[in-house]
C-alpha cells in the first residue's frame, strides 16, 4: 500500500507542475503584443489539451509500472495488455468517463480514484483560466 501511495502521490504531483507550468507558457504568450485574439485562444486551448494529453499518458504509465512492475493489482474486463488499453483505461478515467469495460482491481482502483480526481481538478483550472484569459483579451481588443 505504501508503494502504491508513493507513486500515486509523484504521478499526481507531476500532473499539477506540468499543468502549472503550462497554463504560465500560454499566459505569458498570451501576453505578447503581436497576434490576434483568436490565435492566442485557439492555440492556448491546443496547448492545454497537448498538458491534459501528456498528463494523461502519466497515469497510463504510471498504471502499467504499478501492475507489472509493482504487482499492486489489475485489470480486468476487455484487457488485452496492449499500450492503447492502458492509455484507454488513463483517458476514461482522467475524464471520469468510466465506461466500465475495464475495471481496476487491487490498489490500482485507489491509484484510477485519483486520476479521476486529479483529472476533474486539471479540466477546471483549464476552463477557469480559459474563462478569465478571454474575458481579459476581448476586453483588450476588439478582434473577433
Amino acid at each position: 500500500m505504501l508503494a502504491a501511495t508513493f507513486l500515486t502521490c509523484l504521478i499526481t504531483a507531476l500532473t499539477i507542475l506540468i499543468h502549472y507550468e503550462a497554463i504560465r507558457l500560454v499566459h505569458r504568450w498570451h501576453g505578447r503584443r503581436w497576434g490576434s485574439v483568436r490565435l492566442k485562444v485557439i492555440a492556448g486551448v491546443f496547448f492545454l489539451f497537448a498538458a491534459h494529453s501528456l498528463e494523461i499518458w502519466l497515469f497510463a504509465a504510471g498504471i502499467y509500472f504499478a501492475k507489472n512492475e509493482l504487482q499492486l493489482g489489475g485489470l480486468e474486463g476487455a484487457f488485452t495488455e496492449t499500450s492503447a488499453d492502458y492509455l484507454y483505461i488513463s483517458v476514461v478515467t482522467y475524464a471520469s468517463v468510466g465506461y466500465g469495460d475495464i475495471r481496476p482491481t487491487g490498489f490500482i482502483r485507489t491509484m484510477c480514484g485519483f486520476e479521476a480526481l486529479t483529472g476533474i481538478l486539471m479540466m477546471a483550472w483549464s476552463a477557469a483560466y480559459t474563462v478569465y484569459r478571454l474575458q481579459e483579451l476581448w476586453l483588450e481588443s476588439n478582434d473577433d
